[in-house]
């Protein structure tokens, strides 16, 4: 997203945008309405990380196609709210049609989106391999742990 320069002239908000969409994402589970998909995959963190991205998605397509700005941006988190509340699956199928698309085929600008489900990232998310290099991730309580060795 922060690739596109439509959206870098535009002031889009990303980082209080992501903050909303988190929220979303927790209210739709708390009202029960993932349920059905937890259930059918079996995984909780991987629905709800999918349907992040798919708003997320759903917010991008909205922002760009219709050229909205920062003033917009509460109007269009309600919009965001109220669609992921009333269709979440519809959410997860367009995300999931966007990403077979995207596998398919290289964007315009040679970058090619990744899936990370949990085959990839395994049970243990604190590191995983891509290209062939390991990547590791540093939690909070990591940090903290450090900071104590170090007293």
């Amino acid at each position: 997203m922060l690739r596109d320069g439509s959206l870098q002239s535009s002031n889009f908000p990303f980082c209080v945008m992501s903050v909303n969409i988190t929220r979303i994402v927790i209210q739709v589970l708390r009202e029960e309405r993932l349920s059905r998909e937890c259930n059918r995959r079996q995984q909780v963190i991987a629905v709800l990380n999918d349907l992040y991205v798919a708003v997320f998605l759903r917010l991008f397509n909205i922002w760009k196609s219709q050229k909205k700005t920062i003033s917009d941006s509460g109007f269009v988190l309600k919009e965001l709210e109220a669609f992921a509340k009333r269709n979440p699956r519809q959410l997860l199928r367009h995300l999931e049609m966007y990403m077979n698309e995207s596998a398919a085929s290289t964007g315009e600008d040679g970058f090619q989106a990744r899936a990370f489900s949990s085959e990839v990232l395994g049970p243990n998310i604190s590191s995983v391999n891509i290209d062939n290099k390991e990547l590791n991730f540093t939690g909070v309580g990591d940090l903290l742990a450090e900071g104590e060795q170090d007293s």
